[in-house]
Parts: C-alpha cells; structure tokens; sequence
C-alpha cells in the first residue's frame, strides 16, 4: 500500500482500512503516525488480557455473596448504573449508632451528610445519638486480592514488554522510511577557524571520492553554524 499525493486522480484510490491497513503503511504519514497506533493496538492486547483476568472478581461483586440487595430493583432512569453492578460498589446499607462520632468532627461538613449521618432519640434514656449509614457489603477477601495482585504483576510485566516492543517498532519503522538525516553527517568539534562551507565541501568530496572511487561530486549542502554567543 502506497500513500499518494493530494489531489490524485490519475489512479484509483482507497482510504485506509483501520484493522487491516499493516503498520509499516501507517508510517508513510511519519513514524510519529505509526508509533501511535503500534502503541493504541498494544495497549488494547495488555488491558483485554487484563480484564480478562478480573473477570472471577467481577463475577463475585456482581453476586448475592458480595452483595445481598445487589441492584434487586430496576435502575432504568439511570440505566449507566447497571455496569457498576461488577465494581465493588456497595448497595447494601443499614443505619447503625456510631459510638465515636461528634458533630464537631470534619465528616459533617459535606454534600454527603443527610444521605450517610443522621440522629435519633434513644428511646430508653431519651438521648439524642448519631447514627451511620455504613455498608454491609464483605469486606476485603483473599482471594479477590490475590488476582488483583496477579492483575497487578502482569502489568507491569506487560508495561516493560511493551516498552522494549515499542523501541523494536521504533528501529524498523526508521530504517523504512529513508530521510534527509539518514544522509547528514554532524562535525561537532572543527578547528576555530573552519568557518568556509566551499572548504568544507571540497574536503568532505575528496573523502568521499577517495572511498568510493567517485571523483563527481557528492555532497549536496553543506552549512556551518556559528556559536557567536560565546
């Protein structure tokens, strides 16, 4: 597949297929392109494979054993709620006293109060207590913790093979696409005095003609940049 030029009418043309289009072909608009959707493919492969791993926890906070009144009524005015049943959101609530809790602490002072705080009137010594809307959801388990550090280790081993995938895509995608760099070479210490670009030329030709055996010359441009700061 070769990308044509803007304004092509000579010959047939297609656009690019998003899943069948090779990588090398994505290069054509620059490694920047290729490197881009190289990373967005490897990135889908490391989070599905990730997921897949979470599967048994999410089949668990999605059941009665997590959550007895686990979304038991229809939600259908907030019908986005209904993924939330596989997290560990808790739906599961009851009203308790809170033995430690003073309006004067900081938890008060939120938009959450009247939903999670409240007071009643003890009916035996006629006290006003404070009463906590707490979850009764399980608590954290060993297993579930088990495959989220699994989940957790094949990331980062995941991360590290991708980067090293990546800087392997990087390398091949650069020695396929030829550039004006690939043919320029950088003098970073010259003699002070070596500020004439036509010596310059006439230096680098005769190298080059010596070996290759080519006495035409062969350097295109050549440019000295001054350091006048100094």
């Amino acid at each position: 597949m070769t990308k044509v030029s803007p304004g092509e009418k000579k010959y047939k043309t297609r656009l690019y297929n998003p899943l069948t289009t090779p990588l090398h072909s994505l290069s054509d608009w620059g490694i920047g392109v290729g490197m881009y959707f190289s990373t967005l493919a490897s990135m889908i492969v490391v989070f599905a494979l990730a997921g897949l791993l979470n599967v048994k926890n999410m089949l668990y906070y999605a059941s009665k054993e997590y959550d007895r009144d686990r979304f038991e009524e229809e939600r259908g005015e907030f019908p986005l709620m209904n993924p939330l049943k596989y997290s560990t959101v808790c739906m599961t609530r009851e009203w308790v006293v809170c033995v430690d809790c003073h309006e004067s602490n900081s938890y008060w002072n939120n938009i959450f109060v009247d939903s999670y705080y409240g007071t009643a009137v003890n009916p035996i010594t006629g006290k006003t207590q404070i009463l906590i809307n707490r979850t009764t959801c399980a608590g954290a388990q060993v297993e579930q913790g088990i495959w989220n550090i699994v989940t957790l280790l094949f990331l980062i081993v995941g991360i590290s093979l991708f980067v090293s995938y990546q800087n392997q895509v990087e390398v091949r995608l650069d020695e396929g696409k030829t550039s004006a760099s690939d043919y320029s070479i950088l003098i970073s210490n010259p003699p002070d005095d070596a500020v004439d670009p036509e010596e310059w030329r006439e230096f680098f030709d005769g190298l080059l003609g010596e070996l290759t055996g080519e006495k035409q010359q062969q350097v295109t441009l050549c440019t000295i940049a001054l350091n006048n700061h100094r």
